[in-house]
């Protein structure tokens, strides 16, 4: 880098969370409920109930971050305003982190798991919204509140700034068939959102996505008005049985 030397698999957490490149929001990059993560150092991380955490994978999201800072580019955005957080200080810990892809084409939101208890992007939202990018498409990952109604009004708000915002050159996106991720607790959210729009959590009524992407979770609701839906889960996951999403 220009301005910095690249991070390794030796570098510590601590050191990039609190790299001036990335101001106030280092801090998002990684679950701020640090009771359900552990490790000093990127190779080292461990997240609460997830395993096969890719070291390399870690370290290319993080340099990725950096370099696209230092080169001029925002990819962090809050959804909600100061006076919205200061009215609710559990809006503090919410935001958008921008994997950018081709100018004027479709967006994905990623939403990470974590069980309504932490948000897990490191392993579980930012490698597909980074993969995302690569393919072209502009995708987001979601750092929302781990409540799972709070979350999905997160997610509802989400859509709704990058609705208000998507031909500004802030981020420049197709909004039409636009698509929703998850995985885990990220899965009921994108479902959720599927089955009962923005509408159904706030005060606004977007257009639903094109089609939800479902990883590993138990959430058995379904609707006839629900978008072309993936699910995926693994037979020997001991938390998410795979016969609830195979019944859904």
């Amino acid at each position: 880098f220009s301005n910095g030397k690249p991070f390794t698999a030796k570098t510590k957490i601590s050191d990039v969370i609190n790299d001036p490149v990335f101001g106030t929001f280092g801090r998002l990059i990684f679950p701020v409920n640090d009771g359900y993560f552990d490790g000093s150092i990127l190779s080292d991380i461990r997240l609460s109930w997830y395993s096969h955490i890719d070291p390399k994978k870690t370290v290319e999201i993080v340099n990725y971050m950096k370099s696209r800072t230092l080169s001029g580019e925002k990819i962090f955005y809050d959804i909600y305003s100061p006076e919205e957080k200061s009215r609710d200080n559990s809006k503090y810990d919410t935001g958008l982190f921008f994997f950018r892809g081709k100018p004027g084409a479709k967006f994905a939101i990623c939403n990470a798991g974590g069980g309504f208890a932490y948000v897990g992007a490191m392993h579980d939202s930012f490698p597909h919204a980074l993969e995302l990018s690569k393919k072209g498409y502009n995708a987001f990952a979601l750092i929302y509140r781990p409540d799972a109604r709070l979350a999905c009004i997160d997610l509802a708000t989400a859509i709704k700034f990058i609705f208000d915002h998507s031909k500004s050159d802030l981020f420049n996106v197709d909004t039409s068939c636009y698509s929703l991720w998850g995985g885990s607790a990220g899965a009921r959210m994108a479902a959720n959102l599927g089955s009962y729009g923005t509408a159904g959590f706030c005060d606004f009524d977007l257009p639903r996505p094109g089609a939800v992407i479902m990883q590993y979770t138990g959430h058995s609701h379904c609707s006839k008005n629900d978008p072309p839906t993936y699910n995926c889960v693994g037979t020997s996951d001991g938390i998410a049985n795979w016969r609830v999403m195979n019944d859904r």
